[in-house]
């Protein structure tokens, strides 16, 4: 008798059926049936087989040992094994290399964006309107320094003078008011200095506070404000 017929034979002498066999050893009804058939090449792999029949022989009382010489020793045509679902290391698929970074085509467009930024530097520099030109005339009145007016009278010799210095950090619009009479309206550029000079009061309005720097009589004043702060200041001469 075959391993297959004999582990039949020891299932049905002890009464059983391949249904209540696969609950008993906890083997798959159709791997019994492969195992009493021979038909190894239906098992998932040789590893499975021999332990499928080592325990279903036990369970039926049959020299397990023996059995598994047997069938280590027959010409059997055994399942190939199954292919893992991890690929070996032989196996993976080549990783695509990352494409070269165009370090050379960046900074040639680094380098040019750079002589860009630099040539509109230029021409805006160069054709920048006038300050009469983008002075603001909330009054109506027209923009541009005011000349002194007319028949003013000029202080007394020996009384002094208020002078007021203004130095611009960037381009701002300011308007100075002598002895209530407007002397300036218009747009300071970075760096510029200008001076006025008043008998009594002097004033001055700004929409940017933060970009003025003022000396009164040669004496530095506190910051006017913060920057887009709309300021308006008059000193007045001490009696």
């Amino acid at each position: 008798m075959g391993i297959g017929d004999r582990l039949r034979a020891a299932r049905e002498a002890r009464g059983f059926s391949l249904e209540e066999a696969a609950a008993q050893t906890r083997i798959k009804r159709a791997y019994l049936e492969a195992l009493e058939r021979e038909a190894f090449s239906l098992l998932p792999s040789p590893a499975h087989a021999r332990g499928f029949l080592r325990r279903y022989a036990r369970w039926l009382g049959l020299d397990a040992e023996a059995l598994l010489a047997e069938w280590d020793g027959a010409p059997v045509a055994l399942p190939p094994a199954r292919p893992s679902a991890m690929p070996s290391m032989f196996e993976l698929a080549p990783i695509p290399a990352r494409p070269a970074v165009p370090w050379r085509r960046l900074a040639a467009l680094g380098i040019a964006l750079l002589v860009l930024a630099g040539l509109f530097g230029v021409v805006r520099t160069r054709w920048l309107p006038r300050p009469s030109a983008l002075s603001p005339s909330p009054t109506g009145i027209a923009p541009g320094a005011v000349a002194r007016p007319t028949g003013t009278p000029l202080p007394a010799a020996g009384v002094p003078l208020l002078q007021l210095e203004v130095t611009a950090a960037e381009h701002v619009w300011v308007r100075i008011l002598a002895d209530g009479q407007v002397v300036y309206q218009g747009l300071l550029r970075p760096g510029e200095t200008r001076t006025w000079e008043a008998r009594s009061t002097i004033g001055l309005e700004t929409g940017n506070a933060a970009a003025l720097q003022v000396r009164l009589n040669g004496r530095p004043e506190a910051p006017l404000g913060g920057r887009g702060e709309i300021v308006r200041k008059t000193w007045s001469r001490s009696p």
